[in-house]
């Protein structure tokens, strides 16, 4: 076989520092819009991004040269500085940690519409807890 055929889908999660609701329905979709187009910049594609105010979710697809944790600091930094030269302040920040899973190409439909549906299932308490953030992971702050 000449040619590689990776396949290298990822589910990052990261939250808002303190778990504060940061993420305002006036930047909401400015800050989703911003990640897609940063992913694209950095050469990921991606799928799906959704969240709520104090969390975001992404289904994206990586190349084989570049790391997870490489993928999360390009992300992180630059929308933090978006957001508040958007807002005019100084106050939104994310928390240090974040958790990422493998998905299998099997399984992306169901994880693309998982985070699609990300109010619902946080309003009508139908979250998936192996989908959503595991706490005790993340340190507060």
């Amino acid at each position: 076989m000449s040619r590689n055929n990776l396949q290298l889908y990822i589910h990052l999660f990261f939250v808002t520092k303190y778990r504060d609701y940061l993420i305002t329905d006036r930047v909401e979709s400015k800050l989703h819009q911003f990640l897609w187009n940063k992913s694209l910049e950095l050469g990921l594609t991606p799928l799906m991004i959704n969240g709520i105010q104090d969390h975001v979710h992404l289904l994206i697809k990586i190349p084989s040269t570049i790391t997870v944790a490489a993928v999360v600091k390009k992300l992180k930094a630059p929308n933090s500085r978006f957001l508040n030269e958007l807002t005019q302040s100084n106050y939104f920040e994310w928390s240090r940690g974040y958790e990422a899973f493998t998905v299998s190409k099997i399984d992306i439909s169901f994880i693309a519409e998982y985070i699609r549906n990300q109010k619902m299932h946080h309003s009508n308490g139908t979250v998936n807890s192996e989908l959503e953030l595991s706490s005790h992971l993340l340190p507060k702050g």
